[in-house]
């Protein structure tokens, strides 16, 4: 909470959260203090990789992201590692 309230962050482009999979009580509170400053245009980025886990793990992610009406700008596999 002191990280994304007490800081004072100035006129930003770009703030990056990257927080471990799921949906837990942490990302709960992190999107209930950033909503407040979050303008039209802000949303949030989700990372994927190949792998049957993460993807079922980002499904939970979205769902998480519409039910706190939290806007996703984009979904981005990560395919690092996969043999071409």
């Amino acid at each position: 909470k002191q990280f994304l309230t007490d800081v004072d962050w100035g006129d930003l482009d770009v703030l990056l959260v990257d927080t471990p999979p799921g949906t837990s009580d942490e990302h709960i509170s992190a999107v209930q203090y950033l909503k407040r400053a979050l303008g039209p245009h802000d949303g949030a980025v989700v990372v994927t990789t190949p792998q049957e886990a993460s993807m079922a793990d980002v499904r939970k992610e979205l769902a998480f992201c519409r039910k706190t009406s939290l806007r996703v700008l984009g979904v981005v596999a990560n395919m690092a590692g996969v043999a071409g």
